[in-house]
């Protein structure tokens, strides 16, 4: 019995990469597809919570305005100033007696 010789490990695997060049590039595309789909999720994600934040931040924000706008409103309110005008100022009102006009030119 003789032993058969085969071809060095090395020649075989170059000769098995050229053979299957095909096969393994399609194999390399679709990892590096399913990897760029993985990457894209995650951003989506990202930034879908980012969005949810800011709009949470926003609806903070509008509530805040609104009650600082009700505040004004009662702050600025004609009968509170005058109320605070006479108790802590002591002003009162002009009599048309006592009311002075003054010229424009």
């Amino acid at each position: 019995m003789t032993k058969q010789r085969y071809p060095a490990l090395p020649i075989m695997l170059l000769q098995d990469l050229r053979r299957y060049k095909w096969v393994i590039l399609l194999t390399l595309l679709v990892v590096g597809t399913a990897l760029t789909v993985i990457y894209i999720a995650h951003q989506n994600r990202q930034l879908t919570a980012e969005r949810d934040q800011l709009l949470s931040d926003r609806d903070l924000l509008d509530r805040e305005w609104r009650h600082l706008v009700i505040e004004q409103n009662s702050l600025t309110e004609h009968s509170r100033v005058e109320r605070i005008a006479a108790q802590q100022l002591d002003m009162v009102e002009v009599s048309s007696k006592r009311e002075v006009l003054v010229p424009w030119q």
